[in-house]
């Protein structure tokens, strides 16, 4: 019985370490990567379908679904500039074990300019363009080399 909690623990812990190591891509991925306001973004995400890319945003949307089981749906949102009241959004993909950082995103437009980082997906069977986030800090290294995290 002991062996089995202990087993249980250290796949706990290991699942939390994973998760929080973020996301490690290559400089040659990295160098690649453009960051895009969400008002420009939202035009046109059908040309980036698979583009690692950085957003532009202000805060995220009140509501998040839960559609499959280990992902949550949400948006995120960014006033557009020049036109007071208007604000431009682009629907998002969250990981369950990234769900409470982005819970931690302020959900109102008094909030600063925030960069969120993720990899640009289409679902053909729902006919659905969105953002795969992978995390919100990039720390690169001497090689270039990056690693994503919340």
């Amino acid at each position: 019985m002991k062996g089995i909690l202990f087993l249980a623990a250290a796949l706990f812990v290991s699942v939390q370490l994973i998760a929080a190591a973020g996301v490690r891509y290559r400089s040659k991925v990295w160098n690649a990567v453009q960051t895009y306001d969400v008002a420009v973004l939202s035009k046109n995400l059908e040309e980036h379908v698979r583009e690692l890319a950085g957003m532009k945003c202000s805060f995220r949307g009140k509501d998040i679904r839960h559609p499959r089981p280990n992902w949550y749906q949400g948006s995120v949102w960014q006033p557009i500039a020049g036109q007071s009241g208007k604000f431009a959004n682009v629907a998002v993909m969250v990981a369950k074990h990234d769900l409470a950082a982005f819970k931690s995103l302020p959900t109102d437009s008094s909030g600063a300019e925030i960069v969120l980082y993720g990899r640009i997906e289409y679902d053909v069977a729902a006919r659905y363009y969105f953002v795969r986030l992978v995390g919100r800090n990039a720390l690169v290294d001497d090689a270039g080399n990056a690693t994503v995290t919340w």
